[in-house]
């Protein structure tokens, strides 16, 4: 494996070796798409299943380079299935597991010839990687990214194939805690704590609570780190690289390199993904939102 594709499988294998660390029962796709759409150089990726006979399927996390909402993707995926995606064609008709890209199976006359592609054109990107997941006969299920112009390139579909085995490890764990969650005699989950009560990680996520900014925040101080290192770590949670972060909090590139490592320090960490996931196993951020259906 070369120097470049050994640094980015690391970091994937970061994030494996993070999440069995972790008990929070939701997946952390948000985080792995993120790491995916950027190794991938891909402005849109997803986690979806579909039962092509059917014509039916359901998208259960994305991320894209401008916002999305739930029903644009179910209407894209519906879209793509009248269409006969050939990726989804692919993986619910055959045994084969290995990522592939539209043009692979299609060829690449035919798949720019096709409907499926003049629909992926217009929306998310012309160019489609899959990397598949396990999954019963007739239902393909696995992480789709776009590229908008040039298809996906030898390294990149290597990539692919070499962090599969690591995204179908954290699919397995997930779903074996899921099953366990559900079994007779375990303990129920705790419930929900109100936006804007400040009691628990995680309470008013995604609404604009308070509670959980002053809660992670306060976490934060107890942990050592400064109100600056706290607001940069809350940007790597989503993904920022130092130039942007720099840029958001008006600071040098060189400041918020500093501030990172920093934060690594205290933390114990040694790169981005493994600080996240620390981060909110710690409470310092709140956990991911659940994937609404």
């Amino acid at each position: 494996m070369g120097t470049a594709l050994w640094h980015e499988y690391a970091q994937m294998l970061s994030l494996a070796v993070a999440v069995l660390e972790r008990a929070d029962p939701e997946p952390p796709w948000p985080l792995v798409l993120a790491e995916l759409t950027r190794e991938l150089h891909s402005p849109a990726a997803s986690l979806a299943q579909a039962r092509y006979a059917e014509r039916t399927g359901r998208v259960e996390a994305w991320r894209t380079a401008r916002p999305v909402s739930p029903g644009l993707l179910d209407s894209l995926m519906a879209r793509q299935l009248r269409a006969g995606n050939p990726l989804v064609a692919h993986y619910a008709s055959t045994p084969d597991r290995t990522p592939r890209t539209a043009s692979e199976l299609m060829g690449e006359r035919s798949w720019l010839r096709s409907r499926s592609h003049r629909l992926a054109r217009g929306t998310l990107g012309a160019h489609m990687l899959a990397i598949p997941l396990p999954a019963p006969a007739g239902v393909a299920r696995g992480f789709v990214l776009h590229h908008e112009r040039d298809d996906f390139t030898p390294e990149e579909r290597a990539y692919a194939a070499r962090v599969q085995p690591l995204l179908v490890g954290i699919d397995c764990h997930y779903r074996a805690l899921a099953r366990w969650r559900a079994a007779p005699g375990q303990p129920a989950e705790p419930a929900p704590v109100p936006a804007g009560t400040g009691a628990g990680v995680g309470a008013g996520v995604g609404a604009g609570g308070y509670g959980a900014g002053v809660a992670s925040a306060e976490r934060a101080v107890e942990a050592g780190l400064t109100p600056r290192q706290h607001a940069v770590l809350t940007l790597l949670a989503k993904a920022l690289p130092a130039t942007a972060i720099a840029h958001r909090l008006h600071i040098s590139p060189r400041t918020a390199h500093k501030h990172i490592e920093g934060i690594y320090r205290r933390l114990g960490t040694c790169d981005r993904l493994s600080t996240v996931m620390r981060a909110q196993s710690m409470g310092l951020l709140p956990l991911p939102e659940p994937v609404e259906h």
